[in-house]
């Protein structure tokens, strides 16, 4: 068990620096696309498209690193009012609550690329990517959410400590 944590543990950690590198290079393509338009006069036909493509991957894949590392945004009025006891017990909660969602987004959301890759949909674009390359991004993201959210769970179950509140001040 531990060895399949770390082992997803690490896939989390690399997507989210994956996912950083990807909306640095969305940067950067917008402002290529931006002088490229604005200044020459010769827009593309692949930066809006490739940016909005990666944009969605690089959202989406990043939540498990986010969960991993407490990272997600909370409201914890109660819950810091609450004994060590009683916050375990909301984190499995709300971790079991992350598993349950993970998985009606995966099964929901499985229909939709399966049904592009069938039917042979595209964008519709000048590039004309596939449609489940991005409609890809939510069963495959979510199922790495879940995974990260029942080995959080397990964790939390068998009394490991508390994350620390990524948002709290130092």
């Amino acid at each position: 068990m531990q060895a399949f944590a770390s082992l997803i543990d690490r896939i989390a950690d690399h997507l989210a620096q994956l996912c950083g590198w990807a909306y640095f290079t969305i940067g950067l393509m917008l402002g290529f696309e931006v002088i490229a338009r604005y200044f020459f006069n010769a827009p593309t036909i692949w930066a809006e498209e490739l940016s909005r493509l990666l944009f969605i991957f690089a959202t989406l894949l990043a939540a498990p690193a986010l969960l991993r590392h407490n990272g997600h945004i909370r409201v914890t009025a109660l819950t810091v009012l609450m004994g060590p006891g009683a916050q375990r017990l909301m984190r499995l909660l709300a971790l079991g609550f992350v598993v349950a969602f993970c998985c009606v987004m995966v099964w929901y959301g499985k229909d939709a690329p399966l049904n592009s890759f069938l039917r042979g949909r595209s964008s519709g674009s000048m590039l004309d990517i596939p449609a489940w390359w991005s409609q890809s991004a939510v069963p495959l993201a979510f199922a790495l959410l879940g995974l990260q959210a029942v080995i959080e769970f397990i964790r939390c179950a068998l009394g490991a400590p508390l994350p620390p509140d990524a948002h709290a001040p130092e």
